[in-house]
């Protein structure tokens, strides 16, 4: 008899060995699913066919569109003329681009999944889309912040935001560009108290920030909330 209930022991505790696994893998299916519908998987379907839409970057994009905007300028100090063209359109879609890649991160994190960022994504633009391409470095410390932003106890985002802003301005110092401190200001507010702007907005409208600057979403000034208030009395 003591035998048969250490059998039995061992069956009940097999069975529920084998209902624990069950259970962990329909929930990594579930995860799997929902990372592969998330906006990830059409920066990963860009990395393997990327399509330039926008009329403005028409057979430069890539690593090739990269390499153009780092460019040495040539002996008589100007730059390359289709450089100078591209670069009056760049910063919107290297501002996006990061952006992405943080969402990305903070979106993985949430679903407990970590995967290395595509090189290339295709960004968004007023013109259509941009097949546009990172260093591989600097996208990995991007997504990794992005991760590291869900683990950061009592909202105090000052060390990540230190992290962002010079991965950021080195991208921007290589293309020839003016850093954007506001970008990461709203991605990552200092502390908790402070207000992220575009913190509530959908990604679609981080390009008009891009475009327009921080100030088509300022606040009007006092005496302007002011005469809202008498006009509508």
């Amino acid at each position: 008899m003591p035998t048969i209930n250490i059998l039995l022991l061992l069956i009940f505790v097999c069975l529920v060995g084998v209902g624990i696994l069950v259970v962990s893998l329909i929930d990594r299916v579930r995860k799997m699913e929902i990372h592969a519908s998330s906006p990830r998987s059409v920066g990963a379907v860009a990395a393997v066919a990327p399509a330039t839409t926008d009329a403005r970057f028409a057979g430069v994009d890539g690593q090739r569109l990269w390499n153009l905007m780092i460019a040495a300028d040539d002996k008589n100090g100007a730059g390359n003329g289709k450089a100078a063209e591209l670069r009056a359109f760049y910063p919107a879609v290297l501002e996006r681009h990061i952006e992405e890649l943080f969402e990305e991160g903070v979106l993985d994190s949430r679903q407990g999944v970590r995967v290395p960022p595509a090189p290339v994504r295709l960004i968004k633009t007023s013109g259509g889309h941009v097949a546009s391409w990172l260093p591989p470095a600097d996208s990995n410390e991007i997504y990794a912040i992005g991760q590291e932003r869900n683990a950061v106890v009592g909202g105090d985002y000052l060390a990540l935001k230190g992290r962002l802003e010079v991965v950021s301005a080195k991208l921007c110092q290589l293309a020839k560009l003016q850093a954007t401190p506001a970008m990461v200001g709203y991605l990552l507010p200092a502390t908790v108290g402070a207000s992220a702007v575009g913190a509530s907005l959908p990604s679609g409208q981080v390009l008009e920030l891009a475009q327009g600057g921080l100030e088509a979403i300022a606040p009007p000034a006092g005496n302007q909330i002011v005469e809202v208030i008498k006009g509508s009395s």
